[in-house]
């Protein structure tokens, strides 16, 4: 098999990050910033320190076209009466993010929030989409309603900003050393960047390459099943763990070569996997920042490294992804949960 080619990046990380840390940290809070600043430490028991995932909608976890179609709602005396409902499409891997997030183990050490910018009955049904009957057990819902926006502002397109200093009083028992924001927009995250794992957007080009990678899928079978299992899920956990070590000093590890990527799209994956890691740390703001998406998932780089980028495209790097989704199929298969993509139609 051919090596992987080493992820490197030249003059070091250190070099790299301190004149970005220097002009985008100015504005934070002095107080955030001295808790990032403090380094992670690993924890045997996960129990000890309860994370926060808060959880971003569409684009992260959901693509929602500009697309209705008429659904049945109801039987009036003179007849069947249909509503017009947007499409929402969830995205890949979706199935067995949300059986990782509620799965009795997980919550044991994870309180899962959503936290959009759509308004309220729009969150719904997206909700519905990518929870289905496990939304009952999400910590909490918040919607455009919670982002103190003026009505000119609530009503139109308009930036905003998920201040995290909102959720730590909300709920006291998280901070920044507890948190953890998901979403495709670094803008929201501006005022706590060190909490938040920059993913990329699912739109119409990523839903379109994860349908276009089915068909070939399903033509290579000879299946016209649109599951689009992963292949992946019967690789022996211990050949996925072997090597991992979970450690503050981000050592590299071997588990990038052991196999290929898909084709679909592999965020979520990869966003378990980065959760199994964080569960074993005590400060989720020092990780990030000290570049531990990049540091774990990079062959080639090692080190504790001086900071990590904000907004960092760590998806932009093909064998980064891929070694964070191959943690998160580890984690599925230690939780006995099937890596199956999830039901992609063309509607």
């Amino acid at each position: 098999m051919t090596s992987k080619k080493p992820f490197i990046i030249h003059g070091g990380l250190s070099n790299i990050t301190s004149t970005m840390e220097k002009r985008n940290s100015r504005s934070l809070n002095p107080v955030y910033k001295t808790i990032a600043f403090t380094p992670s430490s690993f924890i045997s028991n996960p129990t000890a320190n309860r994370k926060l995932l808060v959880l971003d909608l569409n684009g992260t976890l959901v693509f929602r076209p500009k697309k209705y179609v008429n659904v049945k709602t109801s039987f009036a005396h003179d007849g069947p009466s249909s509503a017009r409902v947007r499409v929402i499409h969830p995205r890949t891997y979706m199935t067995p993010f949300r059986e990782y997030l509620f799965h009795p183990q997980t919550k044991k050490w994870l309180d899962t929030m959503v936290w959009s910018s759509a308004q309220p009955h729009s969150v719904n049904g997206m909700i519905q989409h990518s929870f289905g009957d496990h939304q009952g057990e999400l910590k909490a819902v918040w919607a455009r309603d919670t982002l103190d926006l003026d009505p000119v502002a609530y009503n139109k397109k308009s930036v905003t900003i998920k201040d995290l200093t909102k959720l730590w009083k909300a709920f006291p028992l998280h901070s920044a050393k507890s948190t953890l924001l998901v979403d495709d927009s670094t803008q929201k995250a501006r005022l706590q960047p060190w909490n938040h794992i920059f993913v990329k957007e699912y739109g119409q080009a990523e839903r379109r390459s994860d349908l276009d990678y089915l068909r070939k899928q399903n033509v290579s079978q000879g299946s016209p099943g649109d599951k689009g299992n992963d292949h992946h899920h019967d690789l022996d956990v211990s050949d996925l763990l072997g090597n991992m070590t979970l450690t503050p000093s981000f050592a590299k590890t071997s588990l990038a070569s052991q196999s290929s990527s898909t084709g679909f799209d592999s965020i979520l994956l990869a966003v378990i996997g980065i959760l199994d890691v964080l569960k074993h740390q005590d400060n989720v703001s020092g990780w990030l920042r000290s570049g531990g998406i990049v540091l774990c998932g990079a062959e080639g780089v090692t080190g504790g490294g001086g900071g990590g980028i904000i907004g960092d495209r760590w998806f932009d790097t093909a064998h980064i992804v891929e070694w964070w989704a191959n943690r998160g199929r580890a984690a599925l298969a230690e939780l006995n949960i099937e890596v199956v993509a999830g039901a992609l139609t063309n509607r």
